[in-house]
């Protein structure tokens, strides 16, 4: 993490220090959660919805923060600490940030996409790691304040920064590019997520397509050539010619050529890009797809086939995507993370390609879908039933939509107790339950009871 004197810290910021302090005063880490402040810390107070963090600046001060970003508006400044004295502490963390990984030149993979961004970021960063100094984005501080603090934890001899750049409206991507300009940029799919705000996926394209733009010159885009979205939106630019793009997918550059094997904790399958099987440490076809980004980058960047190799072998992937826990008899498929009608299909594929006498399905509400969300609800539970789903559970007001299309055997839920219960008298049984749903529904709280369940039985 970032370690400088409060005068290195100024001089990044270009600007001064209020207050009294000594010179070799070192400042490690930064922290914009009062109850996170160590000895030492840097505070950077958020001006919330509901929360001032200059509110905390004596706690602060209690803790042993060593310096503090101070909005110049919140009059009369604290005496406890010193201060650097900004405009607006959110733009002056993103500054900070900058600023720091301007001192590290390390090569930057920034990663976007409706789906799978997560999971690709995990393979980029398994599989970087075999050779060189690699850091990436821990669990999901991809936002305009999650990518900063992300980077300003960086070590300083870093090589590698995988960095996952999410979004909810345009612009967005291209304000954290700003922050960490990519030398590689993947965007992984374009799906449904965020039609809410964005109106439909030509939108979304745009909006992630900003990585392009904020692609160093001379940098590697790789995109979905799956996507015609995508296609579309780079047709429409001014494109530049120092930028090399390349595509992967079923008819891109870089694409799968042969059929996907599952194999116990994994799958297995061959792709235009390297010779011979590979085997890689996460379940469902489209990570093979997510993975193939992940190839072309590092081939780019003279990554040893062997290496890549072993990193996607040995992938630990992040918690509640497509993890598969044995619970008894029972094996129980956690995907809970997030959902949306591509990433919904998807998990449910997944589930099939497990084998197991019975295949149950534990759906939550997808959100942030717009005025069709009651249709795509609806299209997801016939899917369920077209793959051949034997038991289909719902829960949240929308996922209805999605029980009443499955039809016989799909039941909705008003509370995820009731769906525990059930799920509870089917765990010494050669059964695959898959569990789904948007962040806000909370569904991995079933995983979490099933599982203090049966260690208790």
């Amino acid at each position: 993490m970032i370690k400088k004197t409060i005068s290195e810290i100024a001089g990044l910021m270009q600007a001064p220090v209020y207050g009294t302090y000594k010179e070799d005063t070192t400042v490690e880490g930064v922290v914009i959660d009062s109850r996170q402040v160590r000895p030492g810390s840097l505070y950077v107070p958020i001006l919330g919805q509901k929360v001032d963090g200059h509110s905390f600046i004596e706690q602060v001060a209690q803790n042993g923060a060593a310096l503090a970003f101070w909005q110049k508006d919140h009059t009369p400044y604290p005496d406890q600490l010193p201060l650097i004295l900004v405009e607006d502490t959110q733009q002056a963390l993103a500054a900070l940030a900058k600023a720091y990984l301007d001192t590290l030149h390390p090569l930057v993979i920034g990663v976007t996409g409706s789906n799978g961004k997560t999971s690709c970021k995990d393979m980029l960063y398994s599989v970087f790691s075999q050779e060189k100094k690699t850091q990436k984005t821990q669990g999901n501080r991809n936002n305009e304040i999650g990518l900063p603090l992300t980077v300003l934890d960086f070590d300083e001899d870093i090589e590698v920064a995988v960095l996952e750049m999410g979004m909810e409206n345009k612009g967005e991507i291209a304000e954290l590019c700003q922050i960490a300009a990519p030398d590689i940029a993947i965007i992984t799919t374009i799906g449904s997520a965020h039609m809410e705000n964005l109106g439909g996926k030509k939108q979304i394209a745009e909006a992630k397509c900003e990585i392009y733009d904020g692609l160093r010159p001379g940098g590697l885009f790789l995109y979905n050539k799956d996507c015609p979205e995508i296609d579309e939106v780079l047709r429409e630019k001014s494109l530049d010619r120092s930028k090399t793009i390349r595509s992967f997918g079923k008819t891109g550059d870089g694409k799968i050529v042969s059929g996907i094997a599952y194999k116990a904790g994994g799958i297995e399958f061959s792709t235009s890009l390297l010779d011979g099987k590979i085997a890689l440490r996460a379940l469902g076809d489209h990570q093979a797809m997510n993975a193939l980004p992940c190839i072309m980058a590092a081939k780019a960047c003279e990554i040893q086939d062997e290496s890549i190799q072993k990193g996607l072998a040995e992938l630990e992937m992040t918690k509640m995507r497509t993890a598969l826990t044995q619970l008894g008899a029972a094996r129980v498929l956690d995907d809970s993370y997030k959902s949306n009608p591509e990433s919904a299909r998807a998990a449910i594929d997944t589930l099939m390609a497990i084998d197991g006498k019975k295949h149950v399905a534990v759906l939550g509400d997808m959100l942030d879908l717009g005025r069709q969300e009651n249709e795509l609800h609806g299209q997801i539970g016939a899917y369920a039933r077209e793959k051949g789903v034997d038991l289909l559970y719902a829960f949240g007001p929308l996922s209805k939509h999605t029980a009443q299309a499955f039809g016989s055997g799909g039941t909705w839920f008003e509370t995820k107790e009731e769906i525990v219960d059930h799920l509870s008298s089917m765990l010494e049984d050669d059964v695959v339950i898959l569990i789904k749903g948007s962040r806000a529904m909370s569904m991995d709280s079933i995983v979490t009871q099933l599982s203090g369940g049966f260690k208790n039985v």
